[in-house]
């Protein structure tokens, strides 16, 4: 399994209030996430920093590959980031409604589990294609979903978010699972490169199971992902993309022989304000 992910605050935000990171537990299951603070909301970049770092801290310490173990776990675990979440900004009343979206994949063997609060989004990437695993929780689309109608278009309210961590006692994730095929990619991205390109140019650009024209790395490999991962910054960042950027890539989702890079995560504290690149973990931990 191979991991890469870049996240950049983009050509017009002054600071990145996206989060993301990849781990692994004692069993060598890969955890990943990614979280976008709500950018209305003052202290939203300490909310999506909070939901990675305690979601990703704990399951490194935990020893599981049940699947409906993993899910009720990770159910709580998103109960204490946001109750972690709503003390900070009881603390600061500065940012006592600071909030973030999450969209998080447990990589088990046989099985991936998605679950997401909000509009970023996970993809199964198959072939020339890309199913999208979540849904975007706005006040349109739910009640497109809860009754059939469209919602007008015209009202400001329309992409306001219906689901995230903060703000709220109540996590409402939502969950899809998928039993991977071979050559399948997973893909996980924050809702600002969605504003500037479609997923089909996403899809383009990344390429996935092609080699890339000039490519030496191997089809796949955490080089690999980072330099298409790159392309696709680039692109956005060419089309002034309104909002910060995530993307993040898993190959050989089949595989259960994970070994650590040579590279450690860099705790998510410690991760600059601009940009965060960090090529990601190969397998099993021992």
């Amino acid at each position: 399994m191979a991991i890469a992910y870049i996240s950049e605050k983009g050509p017009t935000r002054v600071d990145n209030q996206d989060a993301v990171g990849a781990f692994y537990n004692q069993s060598g299951e890969a955890l990943v996430i990614v979280a976008d603070g709500v950018a209305s909301n003052p202290g939203s970049k300490q909310a999506s920093q909070i939901v990675v770092e305690t979601l990703g801290s704990a399951w490194q310490k935990k020893n599981m590959t049940d699947p409906e173990s993993v899910k009720d776990w990770l159910v709580h675990q998103a109960a204490l980031a946001n109750r972690a979440i709503l003390l900070a900004g009881q603390k600061n009343p500065r940012v006592n409604n600071m909030a973030t979206t999450v969209v998080l994949a447990a990589c088990l063997p046989g099985k991936i589990l998605v679950a997401n609060a909000g509009d970023s989004r996970a993809y199964l990437l198959r072939g020339k294609s890309a199913e999208l695993l979540t849904f975007d929780h706005t006040l349109r689309n739910e009640i497109k979903r809860d009754s059939g109608q469209i919602y007008d278009e015209n009202l400001p309210e329309a992409n306001s978010l219906t689901r995230y961590l903060g703000v709220n006692q109540k996590v409402d994730l939502e969950w899809t699972t998928f039993v991977p095929k071979k050559d399948d990619w997973l893909y996980l991205t924050s809702d600002g490169l969605a504003k500037v390109l479609s997923i089909e140019d996403q899809v383009k650009l990344l390429q996935p199971g092609r080699h890339r024209p000039g490519n030496e790395p191997p089809l796949g490999s955490v080089l690999d992902l980072t330099e298409r991962i790159r392309a696709l910054m680039k692109a956005a960042n060419a089309r002034q993309a309104p909002d910060n950027i995530t993307a993040l890539l898993v190959t050989d989702l089949m595989n259960p022989n994970q070994q650590m890079a040579a590279k450690a995560f860099a705790d998510v504290r410690q991760i600059p304000d601009n940009n965060q690149e960090m090529p990601q973990r190969t397998g099993r931990q021992n």
